[in-house]
């Protein structure tokens, strides 16, 4: 029970998260397409942090569903 609230909480927190880092690039970018011509470009600031934030929330998501579905057994 308290594993599936985690789980829910972990997928708001990084809906939120990556709908962030879409809004912060462009639309086009956000359908794969070129952001202001440049081909490659650093992270720098908030876009970073949310980068790596992005990551951590998708580990520990996929922990908490493993957990999750170790202790139904």
């Amino acid at each position: 029970m308290l594993l599936n609230i985690l789980q829910i909480a972990i997928s708001l927190v990084l809906i939120a998260v990556v709908l962030l880092q879409v809004k912060g690039s462009g639309f086009g970018a956000a359908l794969g397409g070129m952001s202001g011509g440049s081909v490659y470009r650093t992270k720098r600031g908030l876009e970073r942090t949310l980068f790596q934030a992005t990551i951590l929330l998708v580990l520990a998501f996929i922990l908490v569903s493993f957990l999750s579905v170790y202790s139904q057994k």
